[in-house]
């Protein structure tokens, strides 16, 4: 028996030592914590639309007509299975769960059930077989008294909305009918 706890004690300094020596060369680095699940692993890409909101995760989104609104799922996280989609006003505590059918890409946002206010924080909640992700999203009605894209555009930028900012600064401008530039 004192023969085997030698043995132990020795092999364990053996390993400390390597480990020290080891340690001093080269720098033990830290691995950053990394989530691989589907939710925050897959790369969702860029919504379809300025007004489109990415159920991937969005902390902030602006918008000038609620009507537009739209909630925008890749097609790789709606083949996950049955999706459904739960929007809660935090404050107001109004909820409302709809199914996510694979073909829709987008779906609307529920106006008459869950009436989009500015500034107000709202939880998204995205249910499928893999599992539950959910996030808090704020609202922020862009005001309407910024009539001119780029004044819109700095606007969101300064109220979070940096991504849809983005899109809205190179989505090409539409061309002007003929029809609308001829006096009536």
């Amino acid at each position: 028996m004192p023969l085997i706890f030698i043995l132990l004690f020795s092999f364990n300094n053996v390993v400390a030592s390597e480990f020290i020596q080891y340690s001093q060369e080269k720098p033990i680095q830290l691995a950053e914590k990394s989530d691989t699940r589907r939710r925050g692993g897959v790369d969702c890409g860029t919504p379809p639309d300025v007004w489109a909101i990415s159920m991937c995760k969005t902390e902030s989104f602006c918008y000038t007509d609620p009507q537009k609104i739209v909630l925008w799922l890749p097609y790789i996280k709606r083949t996950d299975g049955s999706n459904f989609v739960t929007i809660e006003g935090i404050e107001t505590q109004q909820k409302i769960t709809k199914r996510w059918q694979i073909s829709d890409m987008l779906i609307p946002w529920p106006i008459e059930e869950i009436p989009p206010t500015d500034k107000t924080n709202y939880l998204i909640t995205l249910t499928n077989r893999n599992g539950v992700s959910s996030y808090s999203l704020i609202l922020n009605a862009i005001p309407s008294t910024l009539s001119t894209v780029t004044q819109q555009i700095n606007w969101m930028k300064e109220n979070g909305c940096t991504k849809q900012a983005d899109m809205l600064l190179n989505k090409p401008i539409e061309p002007v009918d003929k029809q609308d530039t001829r006096g009536s």
